[in-house]
């Protein structure tokens, strides 16, 4: 495979991956937005059931009315979440990187594009599956790893 066509392949692929991506957080997008738009109708939809403000504040010292409050407060994941995520992404950037780079082996060629993209998608992997393992012992160590059983996807 002589250069040009090892660029035009490279291009193509990229051009491709930027699609897929901007797709992907397209999709992550609305349907962030649709759970904060039920999340919020829903609580519109609380509060106004409660006739004065001493009903309100009544509900706020409950422990329903602590956890109603943090839940407004923030829309934070579990660090289990994004490790994991972290992990899921690096095992299969490595495999896939291995796989090019296996291809590349079988071919036998030095100017093969296989060759470089694999290797970028192998470090990639790499690098995700370093970052949750800082991520993992970082949070153990902080102690941000207990569960508090409101994960959002």
């Amino acid at each position: 495979m002589d250069a040009e066509h090892a660029s035009i392949m490279l291009v193509l692929l990229a051009l491709f991956a930027t699609i897929g991506w901007v797709i992907y957080l397209a999709a992550d997008t609305a349907k962030r937005q649709r759970r904060i738009k039920a999340q919020s109708e829903l609580h519109g939809r609380l509060l106004d059931k409660f006739s004065s403000a001493s009903e309100v504040v009544e509900f706020l010292q409950t422990p329903s009315g602590a956890q109603f409050v943090d839940r407004i407060s923030s829309d934070r994941e579990e660090p289990a979440s994004g490790i994991l995520r972290s992990t899921h992404r690096g095992i299969i950037l490595v495999i896939v990187g291995a796989g090019c780079l296996g291809l590349n082996w079988y071919y036998a060629s030095r100017e093969n594009p296989l060759l470089v993209i694999g290797v970028i998608l192998l470090c990639l992997g790499i690098g995700f599956l370093v970052s949750a393992a800082v991520s993992h012992r970082l949070s153990r160590t902080l102690g941000a790893t207990e569960r508090t059983g409101d994960t959002q996807p």
